[in-house]
């Protein structure tokens, strides 16, 4: 047995004995993933993939929280959407966790003054409460045929960049998303080149909507589960991409 191993082991071990609470506090990260990784060697016979496949469930799946920033070194605002409300019309409302949302992105802008740059429907609930020059609203794209066509993630960082006029623009950027979707915001603002943080000091709403017109954000773990499948479908597509240009 390799000292990785053994390493594993004894922090498994370990773990049986102490509850999560003494665990969260006294187990390394580094201990962690050993253990994760030496489970996955012995289950799928393969220590490359076991090792990737653990540094993924580290960064991907027991993280759940952004590097922050301080509020006073931040350039701008960023607000992700979460949810909605639907009539019986057809006719899409924010709902009381963008409203969360919104009152989060005025309580920073009350404390930097910095630009904001919103989803609708956060961008809808802020109203008047940030001068009409430092709030932009994002909207969805509209079809040939009328229909609105859903923003992605990505979808929306991107369309940011293009109307802040490049990500040079957006300085540092603290992003306010819903707590279990802010990782992936902010990694998504990343990867659309903007230097992007979590505000620090700042508590992110996480109170779920049961009436939301998007039925994985009704319900935490609903929901957790959802970004687990985004998050390793991000890893997946990533994967390809590399395989392909490495061909």
């Amino acid at each position: 047995m390799n000292i990785i191993a053994k390493s594993a082991v004894l922090a498994i071990s370990t773990i049986a004995f102490i509850s999560p609470a003494v665990i969260a506090q006294q187990l390394s990260d580094a201990d962690l993933q050993a253990a994760i990784e030496a489970k996955l060697t012995e289950q799928l016979k393969d220590e490359k993939v076991a090792a990737h496949t653990a540094d993924f469930i580290m960064k991907n799946l027991l993280t759940w929280q952004g590097e922050p920033l301080s509020l006073d070194q931040a350039d701008s605002i960023i607000a992700y959407a979460f949810g909605n409300r639907i009539a019986e019309n057809g006719n899409q409302s924010p709902g009381p966790m963008n409203k969360a949302l919104a009152d989060t992105v005025v309580e920073i802008y009350k404390q930097t003054g910095k630009p904001v740059y919103a989803q609708w429907e956060i961008a809808q609930e802020i109203g008047d409460r940030i001068d009409e020059k430092d709030l932009t609203a994002i909207y969805p794209k509209v079809g040939a045929d009328g229909t609105i066509i859903y923003l992605s993630t990505i979808g929306v960082a991107e369309e940011i960049v293009k109307l802040a006029g490049g990500t040079d623009k957006l300085g540092k950027a603290v992003v306010v998303g819903f707590y279990e979707h802010s990782l992936r915001t902010i990694n998504t603002s990343k990867d659309a080149g903007i230097d992007a943080y979590a505000p620090e000091g700042i508590e992110l709403p996480n109170d779920y909507d049961k009436e939301s017109g998007q039925p994985w954000t009704r319900d935490p773990l609903i929901f957790v589960m959802h970004e687990i499948r985004n998050r390793g479908t991000n890893e997946r597509t990533r994967l390809i991409e590399q395989a392909n240009q490495e061909k």
